[in-house]
Order: structure tokens, then sequence, then C-alpha cells
């Protein structure tokens, strides 16, 4: 997985890859998209669905 590294003037680092096979290719793609480490879309719908409930609720009263 042969790659070249060209560095412009203003710092910014840019890696070209050339000469992969469609497995190597894959195995850089997956080692790059780490997006399991985000919680999903159904996640976060799901906690926004409800927050009336949150709210509402009254804290217990003490007696004395």
């Amino acid at each position: 997985m042969p790659y070249k590294d060209i560095t412009y003037d203003n710092g910014f680092t840019e890696r070209f890859y050339f000469d992969e096979t469609e497995e190597e290719e894959a195995l850089r793609m997956s080692r790059i998209n780490s997006v399991a480490k985000f919680p999903s879309a159904n996640y976060r719908s799901a906690t926004r669905q409800n927050p009336s409930k949150q709210t509402d609720s009254k804290p217990p009263q003490l007696q004395d």
C-alpha cells in the first residue's frame, strides 16, 4: 500500500495512496472510518422523543 505525502506551504499534509488492491482499500477505509465510536441516530432520536417527561416530574417533598 504505497503512499505519497505532500506538505503545503500552510503546513497541511495530504496523503495520496496508489496501486492498492480492493482488500487494502477496504482495510484502510475501515481503519480511518471509526464511526462505531459515535452513538447511532436511532439512539439520539429516542432520547429526544420524551423530553417533556423529564421536565414534568416534580422532586419529592421532604416531610417534617
